[in-house]
C-alpha cells in the first residue's frame, strides 16, 4: 500500500511539473545565484534561456582550476605548465571582459602563477577593487606548499599602484578597463575588503603595513609563503584583524601585535614577537620554534588559550624530547601536536607534559612525521598521570605500529577517564605535490597492528576505536 502511494505521488508531481522558480523576478533570481561560485552559477545557466546571461552577474568569482592543477602536479612538465598559465589568464580576462555586476563579494585566483602574469594580475585587483570586493585570495603557491621557491614570484601592487586611480574621484560608477588596466574609484571603494589571503606572492613591508592600517574593515589577513627580502618586519596595532596568519616569510624577523581584538594568530618562527594587550587572542598556531622557545611565548596567554597547535620538528634532540616543564594551560580545550618521528623514540614524556598541563583538554591531535622510523622490541615506557576528566577524543595522524606509538595509545587508555573515542590514522601525514605520499605497505602493517593491540588491551565499552 506504501510503495502504491509512493509511485502516484511521483506521477502526480510528473504531470503538474512545473518551473516555478523561472516565473520569479529577475532581482530574486540573481540574489538567489548569488550565494553560488561562479561555476555553480554558470551551470545554473543552462537551465533556461532566460538563465543564460545570468553568469554575468555572479559575485562570487572563484576561479577555481584544481583538476588542471592536479594534473600538473602529476605531470611536473614546465612546458606544460606555461601552456597552462596562458590558458587560465585568458579564462580569467576573458570571464571579467563579460562581467557585469557592480559588486564582488568574493574574488579568488588559484593556480600556479608567477611575474610574467605580473600585467594581468594586476589588472584583475583593480578590477576587484573596483567592485569593492569583501574576501580577495591570491594563491600562486608551487606544488600546494608555502615552501616550495617560486623561481620570479608574482609581487603585489604598492600602495601607489593600489591607489594610484584613487588620486581620481569619481562621480563615475566604478569601472574597469581590462585593456589598459586603468580603473576609476574613491579610496573607499577598496577599504571594504574584510579577507585578504596572500600565498605564493611575494608583499614588501611598507605594502603590508598599509593594508594593515587603512583597510579598516580588514578581519582576516593571511601572507604565507612570501620570500620578499624587504618583509622583515610586521606591526599590527589598533588593527579590526581578528585573524592574522605569517608563515613562511623567510626573511620575516620581527611581528608585534598590540592593543587589538585578535582571536586568532598563526606563525612561523621569528627573532621577536611581542604580543601586548590582546585579550580576545584564544587560537595559537606556531611552527618551526623550539619547545624552550614556546613555553616564554605561551607564559602570556595561559589563562585564555582554548586552541593550541604546535609544530615541532626538532624532537630528535633528547633535550628537547625530554622537556617537560610545560606551565598549565587551564583555559585549553583543543591540542594538536605535530612533531617528527624518529626512528622508534619515545614522545610519552613531552606529550603527557602537555596533556596534564591541559586539565580543560576535551581533544588531543597527535601528527607524525616519519623519519626513519622502525618498529623494535624494546619496553613500553609508562609514566604516572593523574585522571584525564575532560579528554574525549585521541587522535593519532601517522601511526606507525612502534612502541613509542602504542605507550600512547596506552597511556590515553589507562587515564582517559572521559575518554569516548581513539582515531588512529596509519596514513603518512606528509603532503607533497598537492597529495599525500603514499605507503601502502607500511599503511597495511600497521592496520593490522593496531587492530591486534585493541584486541590485547582491556578497552572499555564506551571508547569507540577508528583505524582509518
Amino acid at each position: 500500500m506504501a510503495d502504491f502511494q509512493l509511485r502516484k505521488c511521483a506521477k502526480s508531481e510528473q504531470t503538474h511539473e512545473e518551473d516555478r522558480i523561472s516565473l520569479l523576478p529577475t532581482e530574486i533570481l540573481l540574489y538567489i545565484l548569488s550565494f553560488l561560485k561562479l561555476k555553480e552559477v554558470a551551470r545554473a545557466s543552462l537551465v533556461s534561456k532566460r538563465w543564460m546571461g545570468f553568469w554575468m552577474f555572479a559575485v562570487q568569482l572563484d576561479f577555481d582550476a584544481s583538476k588542471v592543477l592536479k594534473q600538473l602536479s602529476a605531470l611536473d612538465d614546465n612546458n606544460v605548465l606555461r601552456e597552462k598559465r596562458r590558458w587560465y589568464v585568458e579564462w580569467v580576462n576573458k570571464v571579467l571582459q563579460s562581467h557585469k555586476a557592480m559588486v564582488i563579494d568574493e574574488f579568488r585566483i588559484c593556480f600556479e602563477l608567477d611575474k610574467s602574469s605580473q600585467d594581468d594580475i594586476d589588472k584583475w585587483l583593480r578590477y576587484a577593487f573596483s567592485r569593492r570586493v569583501q574576501t580577495l585570495e591570491l594563491n600562486f603557491l608551487m606544488h600546494g606548499h608555502p615552501e616550495f621557491l617560486i623561481f620570479k614570484p608574482y609581487l603585489f601592487p604598492s600602495c601607489r599602484i593600489l591607489d594610484q586611480s584613487c588620486e581620481k574621484s569619481s562621480a563615475e560608477s566604478p569601472s574597469a578597463d581590462l585593456d589598459n588596466g586603468i580603473c576609476t574609484l574613491p579610496l573607499t571603494d577598496f577599504k571594504s575588503l574584510k579577507s585578504l589571503t596572500l600565498a605564493g606572492v611575494d608583499i614588501t613591508e611598507k605594502t603590508l603595513n598599509f593594508l594593515i592600517n587603512n583597510f579598516h574593515c580588514l578581519e582576516r589577513l593571511t601572507v604565507s609563503g612570501s620570500h620578499s627580502r624587504d618583509l622583515t618586519s610586521v606591526a599590527v596595532c589598533r588593527s579590526s584583524l581578528k585573524y592574522l596568519e605569517l608563515t613562511y616569510c623567510h626573511y620575516l624577523k620581527s611581528i608585534i601585535v598590540r592593543d587589538t581584538c585578535l582571536a586568532s594568530l598563526k606563525i612561523s618562527w621569528v627573532c621577536d614577537l611581542v604580543l601586548e594587550n590582546v585579550p580576545m587572542l584564544v587560537n595559537v598556531w606556531v611552527s618551526r620554534w623550539m619547545i624552550r622557545q614556546v613555553i616564554p611565548l605561551l607564559s602570556s596567554l595561559l589563562s585564555r588559550l582554548e586552541v593550541l597547535t604546535l609544530l615541532l620538528f626538532n624532537l630528535e634532540n633528547k633535550e628537547e624530547r625530554g622537556f617537560h616543564e610545560v606551565p598549565q594551560l587551564t583555559g585549553l580545550k583543543q591540542l594538536i601536536l605535530t612533531v617528527g618521528a624518529y626512528k622508534d623514540d619515545s614522545l610519552i614524556r613531552i606529550t603527557s607534559s602537555f596533556v596534564q598541563a591541559s586539565p580543560n583538554l576535551e581533544k588531543f591531535v597527535l601528527e607524525l612525521h616519519w623519519h626513519g622510523v622502525r618498529r623494535t622490541e624494546r619496553k613500553i615506557e609508562k609514566v604516572s598521570s593523574p585522571p584525564l576528566q575532560r579528554l574525549k577524543v585521541v587522535e593519532i595522524l601517522g601511526y606507525f605500529g612502534r612502541k613509542a606509538d602504542d605507550e600512547l595509545v596506552m597511556y590515553f587508555l589507562e587515564n582517559g577517564t572521559a575518554l569516548e573515542r581513539i582515531i588512529l590514522d596509519p596514513r603518512s601525514p606528509e603532503i607533497m605535490y598537492r597529495k599525500r605520499i603514499k605507503k601502502p605497505k607500511a599503511e597495511k602493517m600497521a592496520r593490522i597492528h593496531a587492530g591486534a593491540l585493541f584486541k590485547e588491551l582491556m578497552i572499555p565499552s564506551f571508547v569507540e576505536l577508528v583505524i582509518l
